[in-house]
């Protein structure tokens, strides 16, 4: 088994999107070296302990792009490596949005012979054989991870869940082992959306990646939660970390109040996490009501304002 460089227990890291961009195709499309440069500098001086970054890759950029998408993740690792943060890199996505949607995976991708996505077969393969040939032995990369919130169906609605199931369970299955096959050394998880027993995962997964948000003021239910994941990693001789967590409010207040219940237990529990997200953007969820649209019930899960300033109540952040 692959293990981490650090123990999960001393990841305190971030999600990041660059501020110019609206999801992932367009944080390499748009690629801007120095603004990445700057944003994970003032990241790294706003809140010190920082140290891991999970990056959303997109292989819609990588296909447009060739070579280039590759350099592009080339520099964001010097950029880390300088401000001594690892880097996280997220191959797929399965949450989408409805109106700033993050590039990704819909069922016809990997649903067999179900569309004219697939006339030119398996479009994903070379993706991950060229990103795991450039940096499967690269220390700066704490860990893969697959996929972002596979299995992310509407259980009461979809009738055909227990179908398809089975074949983005095969699609996983693919593309973890393309990277195993092509000798990466570095540990590989997928982030789950914490809906689902991580044993669903566990044949694919060194490292348990899952996403705790703690959404309410029960914070027992929410440390039951986090203890029941940490209790199934162990049993299964692996380490937790929390690679999305911190839920959003406009309140600052109150925002600043599930990032203190979150951390807390998380560190409790010695499982790392990975706030989303640091900076404010463009993205699904990561700004204000007058500077884009929000989700109602998730709000703003930003931790930096546009103009560069912490939120009110963020820099709680640093108690942990």
């Amino acid at each position: 088994m692959r293990k981490l460089k650090i123990p999960a227990a001393e990841v305190k890291g971030f999600n990041y999107h660059p501020t110019y961009s609206t999801g992932a195709l367009e944080d390499w499309l748009l690629f801007d070296k120095e603004v990445w440069k700057k944003e994970l500098t003032h990241g790294k001086k706003c809140f010190p302990n920082f140290n891991t970054v999970r990056i959303w890759l997109s292989w819609n950029a990588y296909l447009k792009m060739g070579e280039k998408f590759t350099d592009c993740i080339k520099d964001v690792i010097e950029i880390c490596r300088e401000l001594g943060i690892y880097v996280m890199p997220c191959l797929f996505n399965r949450w989408h949005d409805p109106i700033l949607d993050c590039d990704g995976i819909y069922i016809d991708h990997f649903l067999p012979n179900s569309s004219w996505l697939h006339k030119f077969g398996d479009p994903f393969t070379k993706y991950v054989e060229d990103l795991a040939k450039a940096f499967k032995d690269e220390e700066q990369i704490l860990v893969w991870d697959v996929c972002n919130e596979p299995l992310a169906y509407n259980t009461q609605d979809f009738p055909a869940k227990d179908i398809i199931e089975k074949y983005e369970l095969s699609w996983l299955h693919r593309m973890t082992n393309i990277l195993i096959n092509e000798g990466v050394t570095q540990p590989i998880g997928i982030g789950t959306t914490g809906l689902q027993p991580m044993e669903v995962f566990d044949d694919m997964c060194d490292v348990y990646l899952t996403h705790l948000y703690y959404t309410d003021d029960n914070l027992e239910k929410f440390d039951k939660k986090v203890k029941n994941f940490v209790d199934e990693a162990k049993k299964h001789g692996k380490e937790l970390i929390s690679n999305e967590c911190c839920w959003g409010s406009l309140d600052d207040k109150v925002r600043g109040e599930f990032i203190r219940g979150t951390l807390s237990t998380l560190q409790k529990y010695n499982a790392g996490f990975v706030a989303h997200a640091l900076w404010s953007s463009g993205c699904a969820d990561l700004h204000n009501p007058d500077e884009g649209p929000v989700t109602d019930g998730i709000g703003n899960l930003a931790f930096i304002k546009f103009d560069g300033t912490v939120r009110p109540y963020h820099e709680v952040y640093n108690e942990f």
